[in-house]
Protein backbone atom coordinates (compact mmCIF):
# COMPACT_ATOMS: atom_id res chain seq x y z
CA UNK A 1 0.00 0.00 0.00
CA UNK A 2 1.64 3.47 -1.18
CA UNK A 3 1.89 6.26 2.00
CA UNK A 4 -0.65 8.42 0.20
CA UNK A 5 -3.68 5.57 0.47
CA UNK A 6 -2.06 5.00 3.77
CA UNK A 7 -2.63 8.62 4.97
CA UNK A 8 -5.66 8.91 3.13
CA UNK A 9 -7.42 5.43 4.77
CA UNK A 10 -5.85 6.98 8.46
CA UNK A 11 -7.76 9.97 7.41
CA UNK A 12 -10.70 8.26 6.62
CA UNK A 13 -10.74 6.39 9.46
CA UNK A 14 -10.51 9.09 11.41
CA UNK A 15 -13.68 11.09 10.48
CA UNK A 16 -15.58 8.06 10.62
CA UNK A 17 -14.54 8.03 14.58
CA UNK A 18 -14.92 10.88 15.13
CA UNK A 19 -18.35 11.17 13.32
CA UNK A 20 -19.97 8.77 15.16
CA UNK A 21 -18.78 9.54 18.85
CA UNK A 22 -20.19 12.88 18.22
CA UNK A 23 -23.63 11.79 18.89
CA UNK A 24 -24.87 8.92 20.12
CA UNK A 25 -24.71 6.05 17.19
CA UNK A 26 -21.21 5.10 18.95
CA UNK A 27 -23.79 3.43 21.35
CA UNK A 28 -24.74 1.06 18.83
CA UNK A 29 -21.17 -1.17 19.48
CA UNK A 30 -19.67 0.14 22.44
CA UNK A 31 -20.50 1.21 26.38
CA UNK A 32 -20.94 4.85 26.78
CA UNK A 33 -17.66 5.00 29.16
CA UNK A 34 -15.98 4.64 25.72
CA UNK A 35 -16.53 7.82 24.08
CA UNK A 36 -13.90 10.39 25.34
CA UNK A 37 -11.42 7.02 24.00
CA UNK A 38 -13.08 7.30 20.55
CA UNK A 39 -12.99 10.98 20.48
CA UNK A 40 -9.12 10.78 21.51
CA UNK A 41 -8.57 7.98 19.43
CA UNK A 42 -10.58 9.64 15.87
CA UNK A 43 -8.26 12.81 16.42
CA UNK A 44 -5.11 11.18 16.52
CA UNK A 45 -5.91 9.27 13.08
CA UNK A 46 -6.96 12.43 11.54
CA UNK A 47 -3.65 14.26 12.34
CA UNK A 48 -1.43 11.14 12.04
CA UNK A 49 -3.14 10.81 8.39
CA UNK A 50 -2.98 14.47 7.74
CA UNK A 51 0.86 14.21 8.33
CA UNK A 52 1.22 11.37 6.16
CA UNK A 53 -0.32 13.26 3.16
CA UNK A 54 1.23 16.57 3.76
CA UNK A 55 4.76 14.41 3.84
CA UNK A 56 3.60 12.71 0.35
CA UNK A 57 2.71 16.48 -1.19
CA UNK A 58 5.89 17.62 0.18
CA UNK A 59 7.95 14.63 -1.27
CA UNK A 60 6.31 15.11 -4.51
CA UNK A 61 7.37 18.89 -4.63
CA UNK A 62 10.96 18.07 -4.06
CA UNK A 63 11.44 15.93 -6.29
CA UNK A 64 13.65 17.13 -9.34
CA UNK A 65 12.21 17.54 -13.45
CA UNK A 66 14.04 14.46 -15.16
CA UNK A 67 14.41 16.91 -18.24
CA UNK A 68 16.90 18.72 -16.33
CA UNK A 69 19.29 15.91 -14.92
CA UNK A 70 22.22 15.58 -16.79
CA UNK A 71 22.86 12.56 -18.75
CA UNK A 72 24.76 9.46 -17.08
CA UNK A 73 22.79 10.44 -13.59
CA UNK A 74 20.29 8.90 -11.83
CA UNK A 75 16.78 10.05 -12.69
CA UNK A 76 15.23 11.72 -9.64
CA UNK A 77 16.93 10.43 -6.04
CA UNK A 78 18.22 7.53 -7.43
CA UNK A 79 15.45 5.24 -6.30
CA UNK A 80 12.66 2.96 -8.28
CA UNK A 81 9.11 4.51 -6.95
CA UNK A 82 6.42 1.85 -6.83
CA UNK A 83 3.22 2.38 -6.62
CA UNK A 84 0.90 -0.22 -5.02
CA UNK A 85 -1.59 -1.81 -7.23
CA UNK A 86 -4.78 0.04 -8.10
CA UNK A 87 -6.85 -3.15 -6.12
CA UNK A 88 -5.42 -1.59 -3.23
CA UNK A 89 -7.67 1.74 -3.41
CA UNK A 90 -10.74 -0.91 -2.64
CA UNK A 91 -9.63 -0.76 0.92
CA UNK A 92 -11.68 2.15 1.11
CA UNK A 93 -14.93 0.87 0.28
CA UNK A 94 -15.93 -0.53 3.58
CA UNK A 95 -14.40 3.04 5.35
CA UNK A 96 -16.76 4.71 2.77
CA UNK A 97 -19.41 2.48 3.27
CA UNK A 98 -19.21 3.00 6.99
CA UNK A 99 -19.07 6.61 6.68
CA UNK A 100 -22.38 6.99 4.74
CA UNK A 101 -24.23 4.22 6.35
CA UNK A 102 -23.32 3.23 9.80
CA UNK A 103 -24.65 -0.70 10.60
CA UNK A 104 -27.03 -0.77 13.08
CA UNK A 105 -27.41 -1.84 16.50
CA UNK A 106 -27.54 -5.73 17.12
CA UNK A 107 -31.14 -7.27 17.10
CA UNK A 108 -33.00 -10.49 17.04
CA UNK A 109 -30.58 -12.08 14.54
CA UNK A 110 -27.77 -11.69 17.41
CA UNK A 111 -30.13 -12.73 20.16
CA UNK A 112 -31.68 -16.14 17.97
CA UNK A 113 -27.61 -17.53 18.13
CA UNK A 114 -27.00 -17.11 21.88
CA UNK A 115 -28.45 -20.47 23.39
CA UNK A 116 -28.06 -19.45 26.89
CA UNK A 117 -30.03 -16.68 28.83
CA UNK A 118 -28.75 -16.34 31.99
CA UNK A 119 -25.85 -16.96 34.96
CA UNK A 120 -25.97 -16.61 38.64
CA UNK A 121 -24.88 -13.15 39.62
CA UNK A 122 -21.39 -13.35 41.89
CA UNK A 123 -23.75 -10.71 44.21
CA UNK A 124 -27.04 -10.60 45.17
CA UNK A 125 -28.97 -7.90 43.84
CA UNK A 126 -30.31 -4.67 45.77
CA UNK A 127 -33.80 -4.72 46.50
CA UNK A 128 -36.34 -2.86 43.76
CA UNK A 129 -37.03 0.87 44.74
CA UNK A 130 -40.75 1.57 45.71
CA UNK A 131 -43.48 2.43 43.61
CA UNK A 132 -45.11 0.37 40.80
CA UNK A 133 -44.57 -0.16 38.01
CA UNK A 134 -41.21 0.05 38.50
CA UNK A 135 -38.67 -0.36 35.86
CA UNK A 136 -36.01 -2.87 35.73
CA UNK A 137 -33.11 -4.08 33.33
CA UNK A 138 -34.12 -7.37 31.24
CA UNK A 139 -31.08 -9.18 32.70
CA UNK A 140 -31.89 -8.01 36.17
CA UNK A 141 -35.10 -9.56 35.57
CA UNK A 142 -33.48 -12.77 34.37
CA UNK A 143 -31.48 -12.99 37.34
CA UNK A 144 -34.16 -11.75 39.83
CA UNK A 145 -36.82 -14.47 38.23
CA UNK A 146 -34.31 -17.28 37.59
CA UNK A 147 -31.37 -17.23 40.39
CA UNK A 148 -33.34 -15.46 42.95
CA UNK A 149 -36.66 -17.63 42.65
CA UNK A 150 -38.64 -14.54 42.14
CA UNK A 151 -38.47 -13.51 45.59
CA UNK A 152 -37.78 -9.40 45.24
CA UNK A 153 -40.35 -9.82 42.40
CA UNK A 154 -43.49 -11.18 43.87
CA UNK A 155 -46.35 -9.09 44.15
CA UNK A 156 -44.82 -6.09 42.30
CA UNK A 157 -45.26 -4.78 39.01
CA UNK A 158 -42.35 -4.15 36.56
CA UNK A 159 -41.87 -2.47 33.65
CA UNK A 160 -39.41 -4.36 31.01
CA UNK A 161 -38.17 -2.83 27.71
CA UNK A 162 -36.92 -4.95 24.85
CA UNK A 163 -37.12 -5.71 21.15
CA UNK A 164 -39.26 -8.84 19.69
CA UNK A 165 -37.61 -12.45 19.25
CA UNK A 166 -40.03 -14.41 16.97
CA UNK A 167 -40.31 -18.05 18.50
CA UNK A 168 -41.85 -20.82 16.97
CA UNK A 169 -44.85 -20.24 19.24
CA UNK A 170 -44.98 -16.95 19.06
CA UNK A 171 -42.47 -13.97 20.71
CA UNK A 172 -39.97 -13.28 23.74
CA UNK A 173 -39.50 -9.71 24.82
CA UNK A 174 -34.87 -9.37 24.57
CA UNK A 175 -32.65 -7.23 24.89
CA UNK A 176 -28.50 -7.74 24.54
CA UNK A 177 -26.02 -6.60 27.15
CA UNK A 178 -22.43 -5.41 26.69
CA UNK A 179 -19.37 -5.55 28.62
CA UNK A 180 -17.12 -3.48 26.26
CA UNK A 181 -18.34 -3.57 23.18
CA UNK A 182 -21.03 -5.30 20.46
CA UNK A 183 -18.39 -8.49 19.87
CA UNK A 184 -19.26 -9.76 23.56
CA UNK A 185 -22.60 -8.75 23.86
CA UNK A 186 -25.14 -11.13 25.38
CA UNK A 187 -29.09 -12.00 25.33
CA UNK A 188 -31.55 -11.73 28.08
CA UNK A 189 -35.02 -12.91 27.13
CA UNK A 190 -37.88 -13.28 28.64
CA UNK A 191 -41.34 -14.88 27.62
CA UNK A 192 -44.41 -12.42 27.78
CA UNK A 193 -48.14 -14.72 28.74
CA UNK A 194 -51.00 -12.99 28.05
CA UNK A 195 -49.89 -10.50 25.60
CA UNK A 196 -53.06 -8.67 23.99
CA UNK A 197 -54.15 -9.93 20.55
CA UNK A 198 -52.79 -6.81 18.76
CA UNK A 199 -49.32 -7.54 19.71
CA UNK A 200 -49.15 -11.07 18.78
CA UNK A 201 -47.61 -10.56 15.45
CA UNK A 202 -45.22 -7.70 15.68
CA UNK A 203 -42.38 -8.45 13.79
CA UNK A 204 -39.08 -9.06 14.58
CA UNK A 205 -36.80 -6.13 16.06
CA UNK A 206 -40.01 -4.24 17.08
CA UNK A 207 -38.81 -2.25 20.37
CA UNK A 208 -42.09 -2.59 23.61
CA UNK A 209 -42.09 -1.74 26.32
CA UNK A 210 -44.47 -3.92 28.75
CA UNK A 211 -45.65 -3.82 32.11
CA UNK A 212 -46.35 -7.14 34.14
CA UNK A 213 -46.28 -9.12 36.85
CA UNK A 214 -43.54 -12.05 37.75
CA UNK A 215 -44.79 -15.94 36.90
CA UNK A 216 -43.35 -18.71 38.59
CA UNK A 217 -41.04 -21.01 36.06
CA UNK A 218 -41.78 -25.05 36.51
CA UNK A 219 -38.10 -27.03 36.87
CA UNK A 220 -35.06 -26.29 38.75
CA UNK A 221 -32.65 -22.88 37.62
CA UNK A 222 -30.34 -23.17 34.56
CA UNK A 223 -28.55 -21.13 32.28
CA UNK A 224 -31.39 -21.62 29.51
CA UNK A 225 -34.25 -21.06 31.62
CA UNK A 226 -36.67 -18.07 29.88
CA UNK A 227 -38.63 -16.58 33.12
CA UNK A 228 -42.50 -15.78 32.15
CA UNK A 229 -44.19 -12.26 32.86
CA UNK A 230 -47.84 -11.85 32.55
CA UNK A 231 -48.71 -8.97 30.55
CA UNK A 232 -50.69 -6.43 31.93
CA UNK A 233 -49.98 -3.52 29.23
CA UNK A 234 -47.65 -2.73 26.56
CA UNK A 235 -47.14 -0.49 23.95
CA UNK A 236 -44.46 -0.26 20.96
CA UNK A 237 -41.93 2.46 21.05
CA UNK A 238 -38.74 3.52 18.99
CA UNK A 239 -35.19 2.26 19.63
CA UNK A 240 -33.67 3.36 22.67
CA UNK A 241 -30.98 5.96 22.42
CA UNK A 242 -29.08 3.23 24.01
CA UNK A 243 -30.56 -0.33 22.70
CA UNK A 244 -28.13 -2.17 25.32
CA UNK A 245 -29.11 -3.06 28.83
Amino acid sequence: MSRELQGIVLLLVGIVTLRISWGTTYLNYVKEEMRPFLLISGAILVVLGLMAIIDVLRGRGDEKDPHDIPDGHEHGDGHHHHHGPRSAWLLLLPVVTLFVVAPPALGAYAASRDVTNSSPSSTALPPLPPGDPVPVFLSDYVTRAVWEQGVSLEGRTVELTGFVLPTEDGWQLARLQIACCAADAFASKVQPVDVPEEFTGLPADTWVTLTGRWVPTEGEPSVDTIPLVAVDGMTVIPQPENPYD
